[in-house]
């Protein structure tokens, strides 16, 4: 990790907070910010190696970005939420076609080092202010759905509509379908009760030919 060393003008006591601020900023969507924290750029914004700016831009290019925002997001919605979380304000549809091709062809580390030095992230929050909500139209990053860990997030979007388990069901079938027996049951009770439903359209059809 090589990083330029710029002019820092925070103290050391508000360093926890800002800290702490700009992974609520980040990570807004999360219970749990202890599981995010990097140890290693938590330790060197701490003792000032870090700016505010160049902490948000190595989060944002970190593996657990990469990992639990944009791999459980289409690139055009991680856009989104980087615009607000690191920008304040929702992109244009512009910036996020402009902004998507840039992800996919340059990667997220350029990506990142572009969104945090950008002409609009310096005039607004330069090195040491820590990116903050500037639009009333955010949306994406209010959803207040918390990003879950890998494998709960790959079952939260690739859940198939179908599955009895996303209707609600709380009955414990592994693989979250009835066992065997219970589906065989099932197409008995279908079966008859088709048969059933027969037998009544019959009875009706011979009872109108007897009384005409």
């Amino acid at each position: 990790m090589t990083l330029v060393r710029t002019q820092d003008c925070l103290e050391s006591s508000e360093r926890p907070e800002r800290l702490n601020a700009v992974y609520r900023q980040l990570f807004k969507q999360n219970r749990d910010l202890d599981f995010f924290h990097n140890s290693q750029l938590d330790s060197m914004f701490l003792s000032g190696n870090l700016t505010a700016r160049q902490l948000v831009c190595q989060l944002l290019s970190s593996e657990m970005y990469r990992d639990y925002i944009l791999g459980v997001n289409s690139n055009y919605h991680f856009v989104s939420l980087c615009f607000e979380r690191v920008l304040g304000r929702p992109p244009e549809q512009s910036e996020k076609y402009e902004w998507s091709s840039f992800l996919a062809t340059q990667g997220l580390q350029a990506f990142a080092e572009e969104l945090t030095g950008s002409d609009e992230y310096m005039a607004v929050f330069g090195e040491d202010e820590i990116p903050t909500r500037r639009s009333l139209k955010l949306f994406s990053s209010n959803q207040n759905l918390p990003a879950l860990p890998k494998e709960q997030s790959i079952k939260r979007y690739g859940m198939n509509p179908y599955d009895i388990a996303y209707f609600g069901s709380t009955l414990p079938w592994e693989g979250r379908m009835p066992p065997r027996l219970v589906r065989k049951i099932g197409a008995v009770f279908a079966v008859a009760g088709a048969l059933e439903i027969a037998r009544i359209f019959v009875e009706i059809a011979l009872s109108a030919l007897g009384t005409g």
